[in-house]
């Protein structure tokens, strides 16, 4: 992961390089030196796509573990009215006094009608754990995407500084490409 404050310390250093170029008068220095500057700032913007992307996978998926949590709770509320309805239902049979089975078959028909409730909220809970599961790999995915378009932007500037070193145009315009292709990769990650 990037530190965003390197990044834009590299941006502003390389902007100074370009304005000490523009003062000396060498138009592909000047060129090279802002094109950097410009491709580190594309780079760090990458970056904190690619740190908040991070970030969801994180919340997508703690998400999707306390909807978990809460429908194995209802799940567990679910057996747990089975079992009192089962009781109250042999009670109810069981019993010697017609007041008593009638107050028990009471209960264990006030159960049979919640836990039909009780199943469709655990179900419903267990949907939202596939929803979280499936957004936190959408944004991991992304991320994944969004560092190597990342990775590209910075060989681009290391590619830009030999240009600037050997005083080789050519490197400088391989640099550019590689920027364009990582801007692309960028945009990809959200095409998907």
């Amino acid at each position: 992961m990037t530190d965003l404050t390197d990044l834009q310390n590299d941006a502003q250093e390389n902007a100074e390089r370009s304005a000490h170029a523009a003062e000396s008068g060498d138009s592909m220095t000047m060129q090279v030196t802002l094109s950097i500057a410009v491709m580190a700032v594309i780079a760090a913007f990458i970056g904190a796509l690619g740190e908040t992307e991070a970030s969801h996978t994180f919340v997508e998926k703690n998400d999707a573990v306390l909807s978990q949590a809460k429908a194995s709770d209802t799940w567990a509320e679910y057996q747990s009215e089975s079992i009192k309805r089962h009781i109250y239902a042999v009670g109810a049979d069981l019993a010697a006094q017609p007041e008593a089975a009638e107050r028990m078959k009471g209960e264990a028909d006030k159960y049979s009608k919640e836990q039909p409730v009780t199943q469709d909220k655990a179900k419903q809970l267990e949907e939202e754990v596939t929803a979280h599961s499936e957004k936190a790999e959408t944004h991991f995915g992304r991320h994944h995407i969004l560092t190597i378009a990342e990775g590209v932007v910075h060989v681009a500037i290391a590619g830009a500084s030999i240009a600037l070193l050997a005083h080789k145009r050519s490197f400088w315009l391989v640099s550019l490409g590689l920027t364009v292709a990582g801007i692309v990769v960028a945009a990809l990650a959200y095409a998907a």
